[in-house]
């Protein structure tokens, strides 16, 4: 939907605004905070199919766009070279900031119609009115705080000094007593951006980046995996959780080469972006030794993959179950519907879904795959209790030189749809041989069970049929779950 992408767009400018800012920096800075926040049920509304949204929720989404654009003029306002002029003749800053944050307080109250109970309290704590007023004064003292600091740390006389404090404390006096100062006070400002970027780091980077060693808090690494090529960590960046990938003996080990693999997959991987497909941080490389260390940063998703959930929890209740239906199909959705050419997965199977906290299910398998291919050595994958020719469709078992295309990737989406069902391993104890014979001679389907709700048993046998041309688009598999998830709550 257009409006939705002009939202977004003019979000990831506030970004790239605020990181420029010279003044007024917690006041931006809370200001990207609350945007971020909005753009959550946004990114919701990205994955779904058009016409699932409603003329309401469109005019809302067209607000919040206006009250976006406002909130771009006033992060430049603050980033252009004259910011000290600026700074001292603006008598209504918080004004400013107040007018805009109340405008996001009333879309927040529109966008938070699509999310459900559990999620909207705390989505709308952040823009409550008691709350604002809190933080937005904090916010400015801080600023007014900076500028003194500054101001006494420059190599400005005594009387000097006192003339612009004053003209700090009475906003909007005159400044031409300023102008010599200008210069001075700027590159003390560059001076102590580090510190302040490292004070204001709650918020966590937008974009897909490079890494620093030291903004992965080292001392709260946790062990939980090791493999032939990596070993998994949970660990912290910006105070976030995150999963961290060290690879072990890289194939490359020019950290140029890896670095211009890695800037131009990034430029791919921005278009995938969804509550439903796992978001990468970044790559970090760690120079300190006698040879380059590679890792990998990506979002922490507590439970692990789908299929070790469906072990762990057989008797998940169905409204679960149809949720992470609902979630998967929208990561597919997601990747299959991109720009003007579509992206197949590849590999799609119960382990490629990753679940976070309330059973949120992530697609993964596929983020930074050619910078994650450069460095890591290939070896021996580790057999799991699901034979990989479970997901194969029946034609593609029936000829290596099938082309694997879209309707053989809803094919194995069918089969996840089926685990998530049944909580079973699809065609368990089965050789290669004998699932051939199975699906492509017999054309056999596993039951589903008859506790399942038939809207959802039709589904999953329409992604499994036989026939490529018989099985629905990602799409249309997201349009029908969101059907049933609705009768389910409602009959609940």
């Amino acid at each position: 939907m257009e409006v939705v992408e002009k939202v977004l767009s003019v979000a990831h400018i506030i970004y790239a605004q605020c990181e420029q800012v010279k003044c007024c920096k917690h006041q931006c800075r809370r200001l990207v905070y609350r945007v971020r926040i909005l753009l959550r049920p946004v990114e919701v509304l990205r994955a779904q199919p058009p016409k699932q949204i409603s003329s309401q929720v469109e005019e809302t989404l067209q607000q919040l766009l206006e009250t976006l654009e406002k909130a771009q003029e006033l992060v430049k306002k603050y980033s252009q070279t004259n910011w000290l002029q600026k700074f001292l003749k603006a008598s209504d800053v918080m004004e400013e900031f107040a007018r805009v944050n109340e405008r996001l307080g009333d879309a927040a109250q529109g966008l938070s119609l699509l999310l459900q109970a559990e999620h909207k309290q705390s989505f709308l704590e952040t823009f409550q009115r008691d709350t604002r007023s809190r933080e937005d004064s904090q916010d400015t003292k801080d600023d007014k705080a900076l500028w003194e600091e500054l101001l006494t740390r420059s190599t400005v006389t005594k009387d000097a000094v006192d003339n612009v404090h004053s003209d700090v404390r009475h906003v909007g006096t005159k400044v031409e007593d300023v102008g010599s100062r200008v210069e001075e006070v700027r590159q003390m400002m560059q001076k102590l951006q580090d510190a302040v970027m490292k004070k204001d780091n709650a918020i966590p980077r937008e974009e897909i980046t490079e890494i620093r060693m030291e903004d992965l808090t080292k001392t709260s690494w946790t062990f939980l995996m090791d493999s032939k090529s990596h070993t998994l960590y949970k660990g912290e960046f910006y105070k976030y959780p995150v999963a961290i990938k060290v690879f072990k003996n890289p194939v490359i080990t020019s950290t140029e080469k890896v670095r211009e693999i890695f800037r131009k997959e990034i430029e791919t991987m921005k278009k995938f972006e969804s509550p439903n497909i796992l978001r990468m941080y970044g790559i970090c490389i760690d120079e300190r030794g006698s040879s380059p260390c590679f890792s990998i940063v990506m979002e922490y998703c507590e439970k692990g993959t789908l299929r070790d959930v469906l072990t762990r929890k057989p008797q998940l209740p169905w409204e679960t179950r149809i949720q992470m239906a609902l979630d998967a199909a929208r990561g597919l959705y997601r990747l299959h519907q991109t720009g003007e050419k579509s992206k197949l997965h590849g590999c799609i199977n119960s382990t490629k879904f990753l679940v976070a906290k309330g059973y949120c299910v992530k697609l993964s398998g596929f983020e930074l795959s050619k910078t994650e291919s450069s460095i890591k050595r290939s070896c021996k994958k580790k057999l799991t209790d699901v034979p990989a020719s479970a997901y194969i469709s029946p034609l593609g078992l029936a000829s290596l030189s099938h082309k694997y295309d879209m309707p053989s990737e809803i094919y194995s989406f069918g089969i996840v749809l089926w685990e998530i069902a049944t909580s079973k391993i699809p065609f368990e104890g089965c050789s290669s041989q004998e699932i051939y014979q199975k699906v492509y001679e017999q054309r056999y389907q596993a039951p589903v069970g008859e506790d399942c709700p038939s809207h959802l048993r039709d589904v999953i046998n329409q992604c499994r049929a036989f026939e490529p041309s018989q099985r629905p688009s990602a799409e249309e598999i997201v349009d029908s779950l969101i059907a049933i998830y609705g009768k389910i709550n409602t009959a609940s």
